[in-house]
């Protein structure tokens, strides 16, 4: 069974006259666009985010343009809504009408169907925009969401704070997105003569040539991808596959390290969360590539690429090491982790740091971070939780005490952001995953251990070696 996953971003052109793009991510907030006075941006939402092909449900996107400054929403939003399937410019529209909402917050209930575009409700003389009923909704029914694949959202505001308050032609404030419609798929494959299966969630596309390489314990994948550098910058843009292995597959699915890669480039730290607890009989790892890593990746690409490839396999004779670079599942939020002592040791009091950044610019989030953190034994047994942290401009800490000397999973879950004098944002909610290891030296450390056993191997062999020797 297939099952269809929504992934959506918007992003504001920051001027009239520029467009900018986004894909891959859950529901934002939009960067700001100039609306007199005001800096107007734009909160976009789809529920529920997980649809299956063979149970069709209807989807709801809303829509809420914002004064950025106060919160407040502006009144007789009319939303003029073009969606293509594709990411040709030149594609023929599934849907192109106006909607209008008087509060400003509109909700387009979408029911996919094979047939005709229908759209119910009543429209206003003025430019015969349909209106939203007294809950904010318009409903439609059409084929849209009933393939896989990228679906692009061109929104322009024709009016606000009055139903005939029209922008200038050519001058209206424009949004741009790129829903992206994944899949989850499942695979059947064979190792030292057992049945396994594996689970592949891709939240950007769908995926193509799964196959597991029993020779060297390899999970293959590709997937459709544009490496066009210059699309890639003027991109929020989030990869995330979540690939589902059995506990029971010796050698992968109870391994804490792995070699990851995406197009034959290696993925360390924050790129790939292993998650042992979510499911009782899987292990789920995550690969997080953001807008820089990709940027990056792509600079090495060969020119024409157009599809991204992912390769797994445990790591063999390779030590664990205690994460400090974390990112939510939804890309929106770093998490730097640090750690005071720096060795840590079990049963002695330890301070852990969080300081929490915007994935996207690198920069601070400038808010409070609400947060629950969750340390757990390789056993899944809690050693430390607490809920409702706060962590003020961003920085917190927690005190911890490990009872013994182990593997431990850390788990932040981002719950919203709050600014003064606004509603909490609860739009980049996400989890950020991390191991920790009890006792780890640190690399330097390390060298200077092997190096000071090596001084007193060499120190011992050379005292036998010249120690004088008695007859009797």
């Amino acid at each position: 069974m297939l099952i269809i996953i929504l992934a959506i971003v918007f992003v504001a052109a920051p001027a009239h006259t520029q467009r900018a793009f986004a894909d891959g991510l859950t529901q934002e907030n939009l960067p700001p666009a100039s609306i007199g006075n005001r800096n107007a941006a734009l909160f976009v939402k789809v529920n529920p985010p997980i649809l299956t092909s063979s149970t069709i449900r209807d989807a709801y996107i809303q829509f809420r343009l914002f004064d950025a400054n106060t919160n407040t929403t502006i009144p007789y939003t009319t939303y003029q809504i073009t969606v293509t399937k594709g990411a040709s410019l030149n594609a023929t529209p599934l849907l192109t009408d106006a909607f209008q909402a008087a509060n400003g917050l509109l909700t387009i209930k979408i029911q996919p169907d094979n047939g005709t575009l229908q759209i119910f409700g009543n429209q206003e003389p003025f430019l015969n925009a349909w209106v939203a009923d007294p809950g904010g909704t318009v409903n439609v029914k059409g084929p849209i969401f009933l393939e896989g694949g990228l679906y692009h959202f061109h929104i322009l505001i024709l009016t606000v704070d009055g139903p005939r308050n029209l922008f200038t032609s050519g001058q209206e404030p424009k949004f741009d997105a790129w829903l992206s419609v994944g899949d989850v798929s499942y695979h059947d494959f064979q190792y030292n003569g057992q049945n396994y299966n594996a689970t592949l969630i891709s939240y950007y596309d769908k995926i193509n040539d799964f196959k597991f390489d029993p020779a060297s314990k390899q999970f293959l994948w590709t997937m459709p991808f544009d490496w066009n550098t210059t699309r890639l910058k003027a991109v929020n843009v989030f990869l995330h596959e979540e690939l589902r292995v059995p506990k029971s597959l010796q050698g992968i699915g109870n391994s804490i390290s792995f070699n990851a890669a995406a197009s034959g480039i290696p993925l360390t730290g924050r790129q790939l969360a292993v998650d042992p607890y979510s499911f009782q009989n899987a292990l789920t790892l995550h690969y997080l590539l953001n807008k820089f890593d990709l940027i990056s990746m792509s600079e090495k690409m060969p020119q024409g690429t157009n599809s991204i490839s992912f390769a797994l396999a445990s790591k063999t004779n390779a030590s664990a090491e205690t994460s400090s670079d974390l990112t939510t599942d939804t890309g929106g939020i770093h998490v730097a982790v640090s750690w005071s002592p720096s060795q840590l040791n079990a049963n002695i009091q330890s301070t852990v740091k969080v300081d929490f950044s915007d994935a996207f610019s690198g920069g601070p989030l400038n808010a409070d971070v609400k947060y629950d953190i969750v340390i757990k034994d390789t056993n899944g047994n809690q050693v430390f939780s607490k809920t409702d942290s706060i962590a003020k401009g961003g920085t917190d800490t927690q005190t911890i005490n490990f009872p013994k000397n182990g593997t431990y999973h850390i788990e932040i879950k981002v719950k919203e952001l709050d600014k003064t004098g606004q509603a909490p944002d609860q739009t980049r909610t996400g989890v950020a995953r991390g191991i920790v290891i009890v006792p780890e030296f640190p690399v330097a450390g390390s060298a200077f251990l092997a190096v000071s056993i090596a001084i007193a191997v060499f120190i011992i062999l050379f005292r036998v070696k010249t120690r004088p020797t008695f007859g009797i």
